[in-house]
């Protein structure tokens, strides 16, 4: 899972920088973190250092430029702590036939946070059927 994420992420740290810098970032990091969750982000502010040390990332995903990809349906969750909203509004605007359903919940997914986002996935998997342009699922049902 560690190589996976970190493969996936372009922003991460470079090998070529020393381990005072990288311990420098970290510092610089911790009030972001703590203030995110002072309960979590303490612990989550040393996944930092898990790539460290490993190859480099790609950036596969920022180069995609498929103009009449087939449509397909995205679902961004507001509060993803693993994946931002933004990467799936910029998916989106990449692929250019996305349509997105905007989950205001929190969690990592929302298929099994909610009902609505559940029934347009299902829509999708089982009929094929894609609404059109962005839809929106409430946090709460």
């Amino acid at each position: 899972m560690t190589a996976v994420n970190c493969a996936d992420d372009p922003d991460r740290s470079s090998d070529e920088e020393s381990p005072a810098a990288v311990a420098a970032r970290i510092d610089g990091l911790r009030e972001e973190f703590r203030q995110a969750s002072a309960v979590f982000g303490p612990r989550q502010l040393l996944t930092v250092l898990a790539c460290y040390g490993r190859p480099a990332g790609t950036d596969f995903i920022r180069r995609i430029d498929r103009p009449g990809a087939p449509r397909m349906l995205l679902v961004g969750t507001r509060g993803d702590p693993a994946t931002p909203y933004r990467w799936t509004e910029e998916t989106a605007q990449r692929l250019g036939s996305a349509v997105v359903i905007d989950y205001k919940g929190d969690g990592h997914t929302g298929y099994g946070s909610s009902t609505c986002v559940r029934g347009y996935v299902d829509d999708f998997l089982i009929d094929g059927h894609l609404p059109g342009g962005t839809r929106s699922c409430p946090a709460q049902e």
